[in-house]
């Protein structure tokens, strides 16, 4: 009886988890919960006609980020965006409000409920597809939308499309493994004879 108890109780859960996921809140939770506090994903971004590949990896607050000649390490309250090309150092304040991708990651996939319209676009077993739409003129974008996957029991980014001002910005992502990986950290050493732009 027990046993059996316990069975149903676990098969409560799981319906209701599978529940929740099938609402377009639900499945944002998933993915939040999913990536946790320390990831890496691997992403393609179309930049001037050209496509570049890249990867960031997010630890806590702090991250770091490699896009063709661009380089960009945070610890959460400085950014430091590096042009190795123009051997370039721009050194500023995060915009904590930011909630793109490539300026603030670490908010890259934080959609919160007041901020946003969230609503499933289309759904299969191993996909969604979420339109985000801002509820006030104040954000950056005028729609968002975010195409999430199922990987076993997690759910991970697999594209996001960024809408403003008539353009968009479309980035593909795949997960990257994150075992044995340090967050690389600023080292001012490490670019010693680069001219730096100071915006502090």
């Amino acid at each position: 009886m027990k046993y059996l108890v316990s069975l149903l109780f676990s098969l409560l859960l799981t319906v209701s988890s599978l529940s929740a996921q099938s609402t377009a809140t639900g499945w944002l939770s998933a993915l939040n919960a999913s990536l946790g506090s320390r990831y890496a994903l691997d992403f393609s971004v179309a930049v001037d006609g050209e496509q570049l590949s890249g990867y960031y990896m997010v630890d806590g607050d702090g991250y770091y980020m490699s896009l063709g000649v661009m380089e960009v390490y945070s610890d959460g309250k400085l950014r430091y965006e590096i042009n190795n090309e123009r051997r370039e150092v721009t050194e500023d304040r995060v915009n904590l409000k930011a909630q793109d991708l490539l300026t603030n990651p670490t908010r890259a996939f934080y959609f919160v409920e007041s901020e946003y319209e969230v609503s499933i676009v289309s759904e299969s077993a191993s996909d969604v597809v979420l339109s985000l739409v801002p509820r006030g003129s104040e954000l950056d974008f005028s729609h968002i939308v975010l195409t999430l996957g199922r990987s076993n029991a997690r759910v991970l980014p697999r594209k996001i499309v960024y809408s403003y001002e008539g353009d968009t910005m479309t980035i593909v992502l795949l997960e990257r493994a994150t075992a044995g990986a340090k967050l690389p950290r600023w080292d001012k050493t490490k670019y010693g004879d680069y001219d730096i732009v100071s915006f502090l």
